[in-house]
């Protein structure tokens, strides 16, 4: 008889398990109704979305160079941990500090999974000599966390339509539970790592990364609208479910707009290549309309409280965040093309920290302005500020290369 070959499973692909599984954060597309079950209001929503924004600022700073000095297996299962710990504050506590509580902790995880998960693909695929194949393999890996999130989108409403938050929280609870099993499968990647951290050389590669940046003409002023793009976008996106509740829209376009959003985004990433190389002398002012455009469309929502052109407006903003998606792509690939391989890490991070840190200051500013003067008044403060925070960049758009 002969034996049966066993094929054995690839640590590559016990990741993308674990990502999937992660991605399953249901409460995600109903978290505006978490709030309001929890006593909160609009105004708390929008301060809890700038304090994970910076959280996850000063998160990179403080743990950043964690993933140098331990395994990077070990530095995502502690990420998971953390998410875990904040499903299990909410499923046993309520109110206004144990959901900010929730989500500084959800920040510290975006510190700690954002760029390990990343280096512990390529560190694997290193030592079994087939590098190459990074960019498939992270392609695959990214295709799952969009997945996973879409997914949990429509089962998220679902669930909630039939069984409530516990439920939801429980059934979150368990596929966290399940993918750090998974990721205890993985085996370490034989990197030396430095027994010490070197806390100082990292913020001083973070301060050279600055200087190096914004003293490059070829790339600053896309780092600039590409962060800029970023905090725009986190007050379109944390708008959707407020929009939504406030025009009484049914519980399911809650999902199918996070999910279109989602699927618009991945469709963002496929076609950006082709899109930047064919506009890249126009795509400065196509995202500049694409932003006024989006500011409009969420002004006269709250005008006009029907669901139907709540939702009409919902998704022609979702296709403009298809060409923020395409910026964002083309603006690392200038950022990489344009910098000297002894800074291109640490000019990823600045233009990463330049993201986060414009993501906060527009949105706690947002939440301030809106205490005193109302919605309509702040987004129309907001529109004029984007029209004048986006014009310097015209006089370099024909000067970018793709």
């Amino acid at each position: 008889m002969k034996n049966i070959k066993v094929k054995k499973i690839s640590p590559l692909a016990i990741l993308n398990l674990a990502t999937f599984l992660q991605y399953q954060r249901f409460v995600m597309p109903i978290s505006f109704l978490f709030y309001i079950y929890n006593g909160l209001n609009f105004s708390d929503f929008i301060l809890c979305q700038s304090i994970y924004c910076a959280t996850c600022l000063l998160g990179k700073f403080m743990m950043g160079f964690i993933g140098d000095i331990i395994s990077k297996k070990y530095v995502l299962i502690i990420a998971y941990i953390l998410f875990m710990v904040r499903v299990i504050l909410w499923i046993n506590f309520s109110g206004f500090w144990i959901v900010m509580t929730g989500e500084i902790l959800y920040g510290l995880f975006k510190a700690l999974y954002r760029g390990n998960v990343d280096s512990y693909i390529y560190e694997y695929l290193e030592q079994k000599e087939s590098g190459k194949e990074m960019t498939q393999k992270y392609g695959t890996w990214a295709f799952y966390t969009s997945l996973g999130s879409a997914l949990s989108c429509i089962a998220g409403v679902i669930l909630y339509k039939y069984f409530g938050f516990k439920t939801i929280l429980f059934i979150e609870l368990i596929t966290q539970i399940i993918a750090v099993l998974c990721l205890l499968l993985l085996p370490n990647t034989k990197i030396k790592y430095n027994k010490t951290p070197k806390a100082i050389n990292y913020v001083k590669n973070i301060f050279n990364g600055i200087k190096s940046v914004f003293s490059n003409s070829k790339i600053n002023y896309n780092v600039y609208y590409a962060a800029m793009l970023a905090g725009f976008t986190s007050i379109f996106v944390w708008n959707f479910q407020p929009l939504l509740k406030l025009s009484s829209a049914p519980v399911i376009l809650y999902g199918v707009i996070n999910f279109i959003n989602q699927i618009f985004r991945a469709i963002g990433g496929l076609c950006a290549d082709k899109f930047a190389l064919k506009f890249k002398n126009h795509i400065f002012v196509i995202e500049y309309i694409a932003v006024i455009v989006s500011f409009i469309l969420l002004i006269a929502g709250y005008y006009i409280n029907n669901y139907i052109f709540i939702f009409t407006a919902l998704l022609i903003i979702c296709i403009a965040i298809i060409l923020f998606m395409i910026f964002n792509v083309f603006n690392v690939s200038n950022l990489h093309k344009n910098t000297q391989d002894v800074n291109r890490a640490t000019s990823a991070s600045v233009n990463s920290f330049a993201e986060d840190f414009t993501s906060f200051f527009l949105l706690i500013n947002f939440k301030f302005i809106y205490d005193k003067l109302g919605i309509h008044n702040t987004l129309a403060i907001f529109i004029i500020l984007a029209l004048f925070a986006l014009a310097p960049v015209f006089a370099k758009r024909n000067t970018q290369s793709v």
